[in-house]
């Protein structure tokens, strides 16, 4: 056998060795292909040549559709598909007209424990009392599993949170399942003012979201503490009331023209009479904000800026008066402002704080604003074809994508919602959802704000680095979920 292959082994022998360069040009050429190499040198330059399908200005069949109004050019992408469970009533209570937030969930149809960990821990509807907010799982389908389509029946009908639409649950249909959450927020929940997207592996502090949309352009900046102005500044109180605060009504109306308040904190005395019970004699400004945050109706007033508050929202002397009398006689304590100067008790560095704090503390998003926010990528598409993510170019020539919101956590107010969904049905449909957003946003010309608290990978965990951070990726394990949220929210940070 091997005389009779030997010849054969010599020919081919000297056929490699005279070619040898050729056939290692051909294999290196073709490694490079395999890795994108070539494809990059016929990409499209972005910001010269954009443009995605519908190619032109979609800006009146969008208005058209918004109210109810046929568009001249008919949409080219519409998701056609029916709701198992639609939980039309989810949003629909006649206590409420108007919602702060909702939650719409992106959940695999079999993570149950996921669902059951978020209802525990973030996802819980009454987590503050004061802020209407809902929530929801928006799922697919798993083809022919009737016994887990039975369970998911179940877990619709006892918690009343489950939205099911008919699509093929996979990977590559997320941008389905997402634009389906579209389809229910609009149809069956649009009256909310914000809506926050989520996968169900995220952890999400309540709480620093509400913080978010109050003021994202200066946040978590204008939650952190100031430098100290003067470290004699104390709050004493005791058991007396009969402190004349004659002088802080008469600084008061001196200055009122100097400020502007708009917030209603009628119910703030009751808040601070809980807070203030203590056999101590002395505290700081510091601990008392620490003690009272958690339960000052999620706004995060230190002590000082509520009784500050209080004073200038009053015109006399005689109002400010009975403010503090009020106040006293409720808590049978009694609370002095130590002056800093001789001259007066609130130094005109005081009055600069309190300005800018209020401004911060004051600021809500008009109802017409388009926020679109998350952790922003500008990046290229992946040319390799081993990557899980890649894309050809007659998928999509440019060589960068359009800013996008990674697809983990991400909010939209409730006109930038609108804008999208009516967008993308004039957007071509792109399986990576994170993608199609963006490309959607760039059509409707909504620029994503960016906010690094926005944690697309695991953020390392401490007990006290997550006092900020809004939402973090990685969370798949329901009881690492449940115990990091728990120990935040006893921090006063979820």
């Amino acid at each position: 056998m091997y005389c009779l292959l030997r010849p054969c082994y010599r020919l081919s022998y000297r056929i490699v060795s005279k070619f040898k360069y050729i056939i290692l040009s051909i294999s290196f050429i073709m490694i490079l292909n395999y890795f994108g190499a070539f494809t990059h040198m016929f990409e499209v330059m972005y910001d010269e040549h954009f443009s995605y399908p519908y190619n032109g200005d979609i800006h009146e069949f969008v208005n058209a559709l918004r109210y109810n109004q046929k568009p001249s050019v008919d949409p080219i992408n519409v998701y056609n598909y029916s709701f198992l469970h639609n939980n039309e009533e989810k949003c629909v209570e006649s206590a409420r007209t108007k919602f702060r937030i909702v939650y719409i969930i992106k959940s695999a149809i079999e993570n149950f424990e996921r669902r059951m960990a978020i209802r525990h821990s973030w996802g819980f509807e009454k987590r503050f009392f004061d802020v209407p907010s809902r929530t929801v799982f928006i799922l697919g389908i798993h083809h022919q599993d009737e016994e887990l389509q039975a369970k998911i029946k179940l877990e619709a009908t006892k918690y009343k949170d489950i939205v099911q639409a008919n699509f093929i649950d996979t990977y590559y249909n997320n941008t389905i399942k997402t634009m389906m959450g579209f389809k229910w927020a609009v149809k069956y929940c649009s009256n909310s003012k914000f809506y926050m997207f989520v996968d169900d592996d995220m952890y999400v502090s309540v709480k620093n979201v509400l913080r978010f949309i109050r003021n994202p352009t200066n946040y978590p900046d204008y939650l952190k503490e100031p430098k100290k102005i003067s470290q004699k500044r104390e709050i004493r109180y005791s058991y007396e009331s009969t402190r004349n605060f004659s002088h802080v009504s008469n600084y008061v109306n001196e200055n009122e023209n100097n400020y502007s308040i708009t917030r209603d904190i009628s119910n703030t005395s009751t808040n601070v009479k809980d807070e203030l019970h203590s056999d101590a004699n002395l505290i700081k400004l510091s601990e008392v904000t620490s003690a009272t945050k958690e339960n000052v109706s999620n706004l995060d007033y230190s002590l000082e800026n509520q009784l500050t508050t209080m004073i200038l929202n009053n015109n006399n002397s005689d109002n400010t008066q009975n403010i503090f009398t009020k106040l006293n006689d409720s808590i049978n304590e009694e609370i002095i402002l130590k002056d800093i100067s001789s001259s007066s008790l609130i130094s005109n560095e005081t009055e600069s704080l309190i300005r800018k704090k209020r401004q911060v503390f004051d600021f809500e998003l008009p109802e017409d604003v388009r926020l679109f926010a998350g952790f922003v990528f500008v990046s290229s598409p992946h040319r390799h074809r081993s990557s899980k993510w890649y894309v050809s170019l007659e998928e999509y020539p440019y060589h960068l994508w359009p800013p996008y919101v990674t697809a983990g956590a991400y909010i939209l107010s409730r006109e930038a919602l609108l804008d999208m969904y009516y967008t993308s049905f004039y957007t071509k449909h792109f399986r990576f959802d994170d993608i199609f957003i963006g490309l959607v946003a760039k059509k409707a010309d909504i620029e994503p704000f960016h906010c690094e608290e926005f944690h697309f990978y695991k953020k390392d965990y401490t007990k006290f680095n997550y006092k900020y951070v809004i939402s973090s990726h990685g969370y798949g394990n329901p009881n690492e979920l449940l115990h990091v949220w728990n120990e935040q929210k006893a921090l006063g940070n979820a």
